[in-house]
């Protein structure tokens, strides 16, 4: 049954304005073939669950250290540290990972976290249609993001087919980046489908993301094809970070690349560069490589806006 069907997610957000028509719930699904260096969930790029150590919050007692089996939480004069090179090895990618992280379960101060969890699509379904009335009067319903929601792909068509049995509308939010046969089952259960260009150039998409943008560009023209046949909404984003592609060229190209292989596409977003995913980094034991990095300047995201607008596409 579909309902039965499992999944990894890492969180579930009510009553969001951003991310599709009306008041909606977002489900982020675990797991991302990408690792972009500005990416603001890294806690989403692993398709196994981990630990977060929120170290502000601990109260230095020390209880996690005996519940550890690979000793990889230690105290020194700084605090508690963890190895998390040793935890991910143990009860991050091991088998009995749901049985693990007695440390989390220990921790009195909640310092300690664990990002990732199994349900199913029954579960998840439950908690999103508590508010079905919000949906049915603003026009909203069930937004999946990641992660990369196609990563996992039976269970985002569960999931899809449960709202649709409900009558929801149906959003996705995607980079793109997976197998064709994962995507098109999807298709006919979806209304709405964010969808991110990031960067036009190949070797320069590889660089800073770590995979090759060919399986996207391919992906956005199979799928806008289809669109021709179904009422599917595509909508093409575009993060905007500063010094890899803010440049009037850079997102020139972009929307020419839109209106040349996307012509009924009307919808071109620019989502300038924020800082808030920032602490996440350090919680989960990784380095962020742009902590030097602003947010790009009002007056850059209007000339921007200026460069897509010309090419007679609205955008915000």
């Amino acid at each position: 049954m579909i309902r039965e069907q499992e999944g990894m997610i890492f969180d579930i957000q009510r009553w969001s304005l951003h991310d599709g028509p009306g008041i909606r719930t977002n489900v982020f699904l675990k797991g991302c073939p990408l690792t972009c260096l500005w990416c603001s969930n890294p806690e989403s790029q692993s398709h196994s669950r981990e630990l977060a150590f929120f170290r502000g919050k601990c109260i230095g007692c020390g209880t996690c250290i005996d519940q550890c089996p690979q000793q990889a939480i230690t105290k020194g004069a700084d605090g508690l540290a963890v190895d998390f090179h040793l935890c991910r090895t143990f009860c991050g990618t091991n088998k009995l990972a749901e049985q693990s992280f007695s440390c989390s379960r220990t921790c009195y101060a909640r310092a300690l976290d664990i990002m990732g969890r199994k349900v199913t699509a029954g579960e998840v379904m439950k908690e999103v249609l508590s508010d079905k009335p919000i949906y049915e009067s603003s026009g909203g319903g069930i937004t999946i993001t990641g992660g990369e929601p196609f990563a996992q792909p039976e269970f985002l068509l569960a999931l899809l087919r449960l709202a649709r049995e409900e009558g929801l509308h149906t959003v996705i939010e995607s980079c793109l980046y997976a197998a064709w046969e994962a995507i098109a089952p999807c298709l006919p259960d979806l209304d709405y489908l964010y969808l991110d260009l990031k960067i036009l150039d190949e070797d320069k998409h590889k660089r800073l993301t770590g995979m090759s943008n060919k399986k996207i560009l391919e992906n956005i023209r199979k799928i806008y094809d289809y669109s021709g046949s179904k009422e599917l909404t595509l909508v093409v984003r575009t993060p905007v970070i500063p010094g890899i592609n803010d440049t009037s060229k850079e997102i020139g190209a972009m929307a020419d690349w839109i209106t040349r292989y996307l012509p009924g596409v009307t919808e071109y977003e620019l989502l300038p560069y924020h800082r808030l995913g920032r602490g996440k980094y350090a919680n989960i034991g990784k380095t962020y490589c742009l902590s030097a990095l602003s947010p790009p300047p009002e007056v850059v995201m209007e000339e921007l806006k200026a460069v897509v607008s010309q090419r007679g596409l609205k955008t915000k």
